[in-house]
């Protein structure tokens, strides 16, 4: 996500193809997740500058959500993990980031094709 200047309340929304569904790390019932490599090759000793941009998220059946009441200029990254659960071609809605009490400032990702086998 691409912010060129500041922004307030931010909501960005990731819907998932059906065949897909997030993996909540704070459920007891989730397993184990990968370990990011670029994750662990960028830890400092300065760890509290390397926060998420976002404040809160919201790990759903159908969508991942991500939320901040302030959002820097620059660009922010949101990375989660999926589960594959049905084999079939899925088309992904685009991804909606929008200022919640602006909605007239959003932005929009592309779509794609999942092809899960």
């Amino acid at each position: 996500m691409v912010a060129p200047t500041r922004r307030y309340h931010v909501a960005l929304v990731d819907p998932l193809p059906a065949g897909l569904e997030p993996q909540n790390p704070a459920l007891m019932t989730t397993g184990s997740l990968p370990e990011d490599p670029q994750a662990m090759a960028k830890q400092s000793p300065w760890w509290w500058w390397n926060r998420p941009w976002f404040e809160h998220q919201n790990l759903r059946d159908e969508r991942a959500e991500a939320f901040t009441s302030l959002l820097w200029e620059g660009v922010h990254t949101y990375t989660y993990v999926a589960l594959a659960t049905t084999p079939g071609v899925f088309v992904v809605p685009p991804p909606k980031a929008e200022e919640m009490y602006h909605p007239e400032t959003f932005g929009r990702g592309w779509s794609a094709k999942v092809i899960v086998e």
